[in-house]
């Protein structure tokens, strides 16, 4: 019964690497996206957003670092299925490319996106006020590593020609305020344990993402 159990085990689940993935760089998130979408196992990639629509991939994760992809058995590991996994939050995003009523089409693999509807009675999506708003209020927000020096101005209001009122230097926490557009209104603790607040660009005109929710 062991000997059993231990090869449908190895059958079924492939082992990856033990750590949660988060986004470090700009042009590690796709960037022509609508939001994330937050899955749970399994995640049955559909053709089209219909449940009678051709299976694409379906793939079985848990939060203990093991993954099994039905198709694409020779290329299934976590940090190439989900753009955000976390152990200790129980948290896996996927990129979203677009929503209809009960589905939407979201994206693995970063680097080489493959794409298929997801429905959403067990999958949660967030667009980017959502994600940036919702879920930064919950676990704080942090830049990406190669965000520009302008990038980190903090403004007076939503626009660039407004009064500078500082710039993310080695911030330790990022609260969000309020989210207009591209734009969040953010509380800013940094290393030295003083507070700012203004306005910052999270999301730039080609659509590459500044902050991220910091699961």
């Amino acid at each position: 019964m062991r000997k059993i159990f231990f090869i449908f085990v190895l059958v079924f689940f492939i082992s990856a690497a033990q750590a949660d993935i988060r986004p470090r760089y700009i042009d590690s998130v796709i960037n022509w996206g609508i939001g994330f979408t937050s899955v749970q196992s399994p995640i049955v990639f559909k053709k089209e957003p219909d449940n009678n629509s051709k299976t694409l991939e379906t793939v079985h994760f848990d939060y203990k670092n093991n993954i099994m992809c039905e198709q694409n058995k020779n290329n299934c590991e976590i940090e190439k299925i989900f753009t955000v996994y976390s152990t200790e939050k129980r948290m896996a995003l996927l990129s979203t490319l677009d929503e209809t009523e009960g589905y939407s089409y979201v994206c693995y693999n970063q680097t080489n996106p493959l794409c298929g509807w997801v429905e959403n009675k067990n999958n949660i999506f967030y667009n980017w006020s959502s994600f940036i708003g919702v879920l930064g209020k919950k676990y704080g927000l942090y830049p990406l590593k190669n965000i520009s020096k302008n990038d980190k101005i903090l403004y007076a209001s939503s626009d660039r020609n407004t009064n500078s009122l500082g710039s993310l230097d080695m911030p330790k926490y990022i609260t969000p305020w309020l989210v207009q557009g591209n734009w969040v209104l953010v509380k800013v603790n940094d290393f030295n344990s003083k507070t700012k607040t203004g306005w910052l660009n999270f999301r730039g005109d080609d659509g590459k993402l500044r902050l991220f929710v910091n699961f």
